[in-house]
């Protein structure tokens, strides 16, 4: 099949505040021909776009919509009009992703496909919601030989909590419930943050009976819970 992209680049533009943008994504973006914005919902605001909006002047961009379902079979539908779309691009393009794109990222499965295909794809880190939120709560995720582990939406947490040090909780609906099944809860400390480094920012850290979790159910909220030593 021939196409017309020459690159695709698959770029993280951190997670909120626009100076958090890399140089290297930043150059990327000024040099495409066209960047590509994943959106959950038609008239639906990019978080994305808002980082970069003002470092790309009046540069060429189009959404591809990704909405927020499970279904897989109706998902790839979504996935392969995304990439008829990217490759079909004359010249380099941009697809641009909160955070990084290797973790949890929209763009990890537009990357299989065209990888696939065959096309040149290059990835852009950037920084991750991980990173901003250790920092927003002011503490180190991990120290010396201490192990990290990633849970979305906390699945199965009460199976690892006693296997690592620090545990990264993506996305927080529903969280209270789930560590009502962890044991000894007083060895545990828990940091939440939601929007880090957007102007509108909320932490809380304390004892998991001091949170109120009711006020981090947002998209955009993670936990880090910590071993106390």
């Amino acid at each position: 099949m021939s196409t017309l992209v020459k690159k695709v680049y698959g770029v993280g533009v951190g997670v909120g505040d626009e100076k958090l943008i890399t140089l290297k994504a930043l150059e990327v973006l000024k040099k495409v021909d066209k960047i590509f914005i994943p959106i959950s919902k038609k008239g639906k605001r990019s978080i994305a776009y808002e980082i970069i909006k003002n470092h790309i002047d009046e540069k060429d961009v189009e959404e591809l919509l990704f909405p927020m379902i499970k279904d897989k079979e109706k998902l790839k539908k979504y996935w392969e009009t995304a990439v008829n779309k990217v490759i079909n691009e004359k010249g380099e393009v941009a697809v641009i992703t909160i955070g990084d794109p290797t973790l949890y990222s929209t763009f990890s499965y537009l990357w299989k496909i065209l990888k696939e295909k065959n096309i040149d794809v290059e990835i852009v880190n950037g920084i991750s919601s991980i990173f901003a939120s250790a920092s927003a709560l002011g503490i180190p995720l991990v120290e010396g030989d201490e192990k990290l582990c990633i849970l979305p939406q906390g699945k199965d947490i009460e199976k690892y909590i006693n296997e690592f040090d620090t545990i990264i909780i993506m996305k927080t609906k529903n969280l209270k419930e789930k560590l009502e099944k962890i044991k000894d809860k007083d060895n545990y400390m828990i940091g939440l943050v939601k929007k880090a480094t957007f102007k509108d920012e909320k932490t809380a850290f304390g004892r998991f009976e001091e949170i109120n979790f009711d006020e981090f159910s947002d998209y955009l909220s993670l936990a880090i819970i910590k071993r106390i030593k």
